[in-house]
């Protein structure tokens, strides 16, 4: 019999009672074979079974999933097989192992097979294993390999069908069979044996999700079947792909056994939502989900904020914990440490993906075990066992700890309180009795288990998972013999970093306080059925896993598969199939109500794309009440309304500082949505990361009830997009598991590069920057001067290592990012056609910082329709001398397309407005300038401006002291005229920043910074101090220096660090009693407390402290960006001590790229801006605006105005590496030069255009320097920088005459009240 039913149907209790019926008839439960998905399922069927049966005895019930049922057969057939083994030394019994031995062994076979060419050794492992399953999964032929082979394409198919032949031998040879390897076995054994001869009736649950091996099986057994019994869901296999279910079996069924199948009918009240979402994902239907609700916060932090607060709401309704389970493909530390500290019920966690180190007594006993085999260990891994293990504080550990750091010995020792010193020298004794007898090391780690066992209590599920790590030594062990003890430190290496797979002997029972928090596969395995679910994570790509890689293709490696060619299409079209069934499935274990949730930015701060969220369609979106919603009304100004009566084609928009780009690119976004243009259709590219969330935060704000915004993200962004998404990655050769080399990642590699080449520091950061030069520019090292030039010729050799470096890990730079999805587009006609097709409309902000590649990137999207619309402002270019900007592309594309002048602005009162625009006109008439800037003058808007009067002040001062105390009183005043205005100080670099804030903080006021810089924020700042007393718990001098950081920022009360510094003792160890100061004896107790979490990952670490000191949404969100930061450092600095040291390091760096913090000022909270100083750099004002804006220290040298006095430094090399471009026209000297003085004047009009009100320029005549003081030039545009040169107006015109031009230069520009001409229409509009 055939039943077609869903997993919410009784189809399961069906086949339980049809089997059940046959055993109480007398039919022997050695003639039934019962096939089941996995363990927890089989022991639930046979526990349902027995509750039916009426018969008094009964054989053991043949019961198993597939692979149960191969690891039993491969064992009752050893003496069989062992026979016909062609290798030497039999054994008595196989060796059924994980996958963890047989990845052992491919490792040292990938030794040997080279796969010249492939891009990341890194995922080789995984990519081979991939492609063994499902060849073994699909029980394909070598012909029918090399058939796909064919189709696919593939350069490394030789490679790979070598070194599958290689791991097949060697696992015969060894008798080290995985599950895989059993499975190719088993073939043999049903078809040459009687193993399954007394087979007669065939019971199969989940039909639909069984593979094609298991399917040749059941047809093998068919002629000898005297009946069948068969559930299966015709919309189910969720397993396709990759996990290979088989999505033709439930037609093969009805073929193989010529029967139609009965069909049940679902009672669940979620039947409906679960074929609309399934159409909604495979037809792209818009049908609403009744029992769903949706909230769409903008972090991820509030994202899992909501979600607790809904699980509350339940509890608050006497909801058991059993009743509601949490889904999500994002089981990370934010996710776990939310839900620990706040959900009240015992969680259990459903991943596949946790470590074994994680579980605190693999963690211990591994530890020790390393000690046993003297493998290298830190004094911060022997605290785990002191102190998590043991039991004794670190204060008292001090002696054990230094001898151990310092000899790797451990030295004997009787501390002040009994018990510890019984439990010290117990430790000793184990380890001395290990060191001395010759026990397996499993055996061994029975010993220190059971030592462990007697200080802690060991639940059930920790039990399980140490059993898992025993089973894991045990099988090393069995395979490798004598030769373990050779390689041990590598296999316990091995061992540490494995997954907990599944046991296959443990079922899943769920208690009344228990809360499943899960994978949606596991939900849908498992048949985890519960009232409630919450979906997190839907607007997550996760969700939507890629089944193809350089090495394996899912679905062309299915048995079905049968077409000549595989498209982006098939890609497409499969991976929505098995979304769809995924989903379907998961809806039905729902059985009351689904909260979806979705958030704009990930934990790492990067926007959101993919997901599922497009296919939940609900009539009303839980959102969160909030008073501050904003309304969106505009009425354009006469120069911003021929931006909103844009139709079609290209258009450029030259805007200047305070035009109201944003808020008109906004209006013209919203228009085109309320055209009825789709969301998807729309994309929205921006220069920062800062300005994608603006603009997602501000659309989403306006259009509250849209499930669906458009594609904005950054250029990059949009490429990595272009690479991960449908799989196209593959076409380049790289994995699925691909990842970005950000800032702490390429800092490593560059740092360790040049220890290798001899690198001057000077040479290490050129060759650094020059590497994108290189990529960017699109350098060939075959030209003439790469052969020549001994610079160049060095430099080959760190683009080359470095290069190879990132092939190995399996990373690509932002500059590969780029030219990868150009080249993706460019290669594949179908990849451009896809993406062609859905860019309707592309819209790009800070168009004047665009570079060659982006805007061939973005020119290659709009080919199609054309519709392609680029703002900026030429005159506010400030990064083409260090970045890859392009500001002639601009220049071209304004004068090629329908070019729109926004030339009013209402930021800036008139004296303001007017030096910005003389700025502009004194360039034009330098030769060295008269490129500088874009013909386009700020025009007031009528009643609009601020009124000041006297709003520009420039001054000259003796010392750098007197400057900053005449600013400190200016800023005073202006607060307590306005105690809400805002103020900004503008800085040429970021070591001014950082005095700068010192000073404005010692001062009293309160100031903040948009540096990027990590030890310029609180936050880090805090999570550093703490760990660096926790490195170092017994030096004073670390501790009150980390104790006044902490102090400073409001934690502890501040100057007490010098009373730290005044104990002979280590202040940890001091009596507590003897500390009289009641805020030294709180931070007392809080240094033990955070001492006491050694077993902690740092990034665990990192999240406990940072919660601990902050709360509010954003610093939430921050904290947990900054542990995913030490997280990916941690997986190349593996102890504590040097990850400290390289994270102290990337603190200093005035920026990481792929590293955004979220902030105040990108939630538009103006009432927080108000009244603060706010610091930063020229470059990082831009987009800025204050009321009061001051630009000190302003000298010749910092802002160099001169041309004469223009440095090229680095110049010359990174021309000479643009020039390694046979395309790239030279500059000369005077270009270069010429490049340099523009952008300084840029970057001046950029400063000057953020002042609203009141404009201070200052610089001092003296400044210390090396402990020396010394005389500086101020900056050309202080006008008491100079004296009268006695030349007389009619030597005005001379270019020649410098020292005339320096005094005209600021004349000019502060000529306010001249005769200056009223600035005209921009040229070109």
């Amino acid at each position: 019999m055939l039943i077609s039913g869903d997993i919410s149907t009784n189809k399961t209790d069906f086949l339980i009672k049809a089997y059940a019926d046959l055993l109480n008839s007398g039919i022997n439960s050695s003639e039934i074979l019962v096939l089941v998905q996995n363990s927890n399922l089989k022991q639930n069927f046979i526990n349902k079974t027995l509750d039916q049966l009426t018969i008094k005895n009964i054989e053991k019930l043949q019961v198993n999933s597939f692979f149960s049922l191969v690891y039993n057969a491969v064992n009752d057939n050893w003496a069989f097989l062992e026979n016909i083994n062609p290798y030497e030394n039999p054994k008595i019994l196989p060796n059924l192992t994980g996958l963890e031995v047989s990845q052992f062994i491919l490792k040292d076979i990938l030794k040997d097979v080279k796969f010249k060419g492939y891009n990341s050794k890194k995922s080789l492992l995984h990519q081979i294993f991939r492609r063994y399953s499902l060849i073994v999964q699909n029980n394909l032929t070598d012909e029918e390999i090399e058939w796909r082979s064919r189709v696919l394409g593939e350069s490394f198919a030789d490679d790979a069908k070598v070194t599958l032949k290689k791991l097949l031998s060697k696992t015969l040879a060894l008798r080290d069979f995985d599950y895989l390897r059993q499975g190719l076995i088993f073939n043999y054994i049903y078809k040459n044996s009687d193993y399954f001869k007394n087979i007669k009736y065939l019971i199969i649950d989940d039909g639909d999700e069984i593979t094609p091996i298991c399917f040749d099986f059941i047809s093998y057994l068919t002629p000898q079947l005297k009946d069948v019994f068969i559930a299966f869901d015709e919309k189910g296999a969720s397993r396709t792909g990759y996990l290979s279910a088989d999505r033709t079996a439930i037609w093969k069924f009805e073929d193989l056994f010529n029967q139609k199948a009965q069909k049940l009918v679902s009672q669940n009240k979620l039947s409906a939502d679960a074929e609309n979402l399934y159409s909604n994902t495979t037809e792209n239907k818009s049908e609403n989900l009744e029992n769903f609700s949706l909230q769409s916060p903008s972090k991820r932090a509030s994202m899992i904020d909501d979600a607790i607060k809904q699980i509350s709401c339940l509890f608050a309704k006497n909801i058991q914990p059993c009743e509601i389970s949490i889904i999500t493909p994002v089981i990370d530390d934010m996710l776990k440490f939310s839900l620990k500290e706040n959900l009240h019920c015992n969680l259990v966690f459903l991943s596949g993906s946790e470590k074994l180190i994680q579980n605190r007594f693999v963690k211990a006993v591994l530890t020790i075990l390393k000690l046993n085999c003297n493998m290298r260990l830190s004094e911060f891994d022997l605290r785990v066992v002191l102190s998590e293990f043991l039991g004794i504080p670190i204060k008292y550990c001090q002696k054990i700890l230094e001898n151990f750091e310092a000899t790797g010995e451990l030295v004997e020792y009787e501390f002040s309180i009994e018990d510890y010193t019984k439990k010290y020298k117990k430790f000793l004794n184990l380890l001395n009795t290990l060191s001395t007898n010759e026990d397996k090391l499993s055996e061994k780690i029975c010993d220190i288990f059971n030592e462990l066992a007697e200080i802690y209590f060991v639940n059930s599920v920790e039990l399980n998972k140490f059993n898992f790590f025993v089973k894991q030594l045990q099988d090393f062990e069995n395979v490798f013999g004598n030769n373990f003890k050779d390689r041990q430190e590598e296999i316990i290496t091995q061992i540490e970093n494995s997954i907990i797979a599944e046991n296959p002997y443990s079922t899943l029972e769920i208690g009344t306080n228990d809360l499943i928090i899960s994978t949606p596969q596991k939900i849908i395995d498992n048949q985890v059925k519960t009232k409630y679910q919450l979906w997190l994570d839907i607007s997550s790509d996760e969700w939507v896993k890629s089944d193809t890689g350089p090495l394996y293709n899912a679905w062309v490696f299915q048995r079905g598969w049968a077409k000549d060619e595989f498209t982006i299409d098939d890609n497409i079209e499969l991976s929505k199939e098995k979304t769809a069934r995924i989903l379907r499935k998961l809806t039905l274990c729902a059985t009351e109500h689904i909260f979806t949730y979705s958030s704009l930015f990930d934990g790492n701060g990067i926007e959101n794309f993919g997901g599922i969220e497009e296919y939940i369609k609900v009539s009303e979106n839980i959102e969160q009440k909030d008073n501050n919603t904003k309304t969106f009304n505009i009425i354009p100004r006469d120069d911003q309304k021929p931006v909103l009566e844009y139709k079609q084609g290209k258009m450029a928009i030259s805007a200047v500082p305070g035009a109201g780009k944003t808020t008109i690119l906004l209006a013209l976004i919203i228009k085109l949505l309320d055209r009825g243009i789709s969301p998807e259709n729309i994309f929205v590219m921006t220069y920062m990361e800062s300005a994608a969330r603006n603009f997602r935060d501000r659309i989403k704000n306006i259009r509250q009830k849209s499930s669906q915004l458009p594609n904005i993200s950054t250029i990059h962004g949009l490429a990595l997009r272009i690479l991960k998404e449908n799989g196209n990655y593959e076409r380049l050769g790289l994995s699925s598991d691909f990842e970005i080399c950000d800032d702490t990642q390429r800092s490593r590699i560059v740092r360790e590069l040049a220890t290798k080449l001899k690198l001057k520091k000077n040479e290490t950061d050129e060759f650094d920057r020059g590497v994108s030069v290189f990529k960017i520019g699109g350098g060939d090292f075959n030209s003439a001067i790469a052969t020549t030039d001994k610079k160049i010729i060095k430099f080959k050799t760190f683009f080359e290592e470095y290069q190879t470096i990132l092939k190995e890990n399996n990373l690509i730079d932002y500059d590969d990012m780029l030219i990868s999805s150009v080249k993706l587009l460019e290669d594949n006609q179908d990849i451009r056609t896809y993406y062609q097709n859905i860019c309707q409309y592309i819209i790009e902000d800070e168009a004047q910082d665009s570079s060659s590649i982006q805007q061939k990137l973005i020119n290659l999207l709009s080919a199609k329709y054309g519709n392609l619309i680029r703002c900026g402002d030429i005159n506010q270019a400030i990064t083409t001398t260090f970045s890859n900007a392009d500001v002639e592309g601009f220049r071209k594309f304004i004068k090629e397309s329908n070019n729109v002048s926004m030339n009013c602005s209402q930021r800036c009162t008139k004296d303001v407005w007017t030096l910005a625009n003389n700025l502009v006109k004194w360039a034009e008439i330098q030769p060295e300038t008269k490129n500088a800037f874009f013909e386009i003058f700020m025009q007031p808007v009528e009643g609009r401006n601020p009124v000041s009067e006297n709003a520009l002040h420039s001054n000259l001062f003796e010392k750098p002291i007197e400057e900053r105390n005449y600013i400190l009183k200016e800023i005073k005043h202006a607060l307590k005229k306005d105690p809400k205005c805002t103020i900004g100080i503008l800085l040429r670099s970021n070591y001014q920043v950082a005095q700068w804030i010192n000073f404005i903080n010692n001062s009293g006021l309160k100031s903040i910074t948009r540096s990027e810089s990590l030890e310029q924020k609180s936050i880090f700042r805090t999570i550093f101090a703490i760990m660096q007393m926790i490195l170092h718990p017994f030096d004073n001098n670390i501790i009150a220096d980390n104790y006044e950081i902490l102090a400073e920022m409001g934690f502890y009360k501040q100057r007490l660090g010098l009373e730290i510094r005044k104990y002979e003792n280590p202040f940890i160890q001091v009596n507590c009693d003897n500390i009289e100061n009641i805020n030294l004896a709180q931070f007392y107790w809080d240094l033990n407390y955070w001492n006491s979490f050694p077993h902690l990952a740092p990034e665990e670490l990192a999240i406990k402290i940072g919660l601990h000191y902050f709360s509010s949404e954003i610093e939430k969100s921050n904290v947990y960006l900054i542990s995913t930061l030490i997280k990916r450092l941690s997986m190349n600095y593996k102890t504590f001590p040097i990850l400290i040291e390289r994270l102290g390091e990337l603190a200093k760096k005035p920026s990481l790229s792929g590293f955004k913090f979220f902030s105040e000022e990108d939630e538009s909270d103006k009432e927080f801006l108000a009244g603060k100083v706010q610091v930063m750099t020229l470059h990082k004002s831009k987009g800025d605006e204050f009321d009061y804006v001051f630009i000190p220290e302003l000298s010749e040298k910092s802002l160099t105005l001169d041309f004469n006095q223009i440095k090229l430094k680095n110049a010359d090399f990174t021309e000479n590496l643009k020039r390694l471009n046979p395309q790239y026209k030279a500059k000369s000297e005077f270009d270069m030069k010429q490049e340099l003085i523009s952008e300084n004047l840029r970057l001046l009009y950029v400063a000057i255009t953020r002042a609203k009100k009141y404009l201070y320029f200052s610089a001092s005549k003296k400044i210390k320097s090396f402990e020396k003081i010394i005389e500086q030039e101020p900056s050309l545009i202080c006008p008491g920088a100079w004296t009268d040169t006695g030349l007389s107006a009619e030597q005005t015109g001379s270019p020649g005459l410098y020292p005339w031009r320096r005094l005209r230069f600021s004349s000019l520009c502060f000529s306010i009240t001249s005769s200056f001409p009223a600035p005209g229409p921009a040229k070109g509009a």
